[in-house]
């Protein structure tokens, strides 16, 4: 039997009611599953600085491509 549940920080609560079958001091166990990551998260890990010239954003088909400065 599953029944979910969060964690709030201090306490375990309870999503859903436990049902009436189950006694008192029935043993339980609990596991945690983590929060599975998002794209963002996995973006934030790819991602590092790099040296890019102070320039390059208005001069970027010069060292992209090879063109001229502007």
């Amino acid at each position: 039997m599953v029944i979910r549940g969060h964690f709030d920080g201090e306490n375990i609560v309870l999503d859903e009611p436990i049902p009436e079958e189950v006694q008192p001091n029935t043993p339980v166990e609990v596991s945690f599953q983590a929060p599975k990551p998002t794209v963002f998260d996995e973006l934030v890990k790819l991602a590092r600085p790099c040296e890019l010239p102070p320039d390059f954003a208005a001069q970027h088909e010069h060292y992209v491509k090879g063109g001229p400065r502007r």
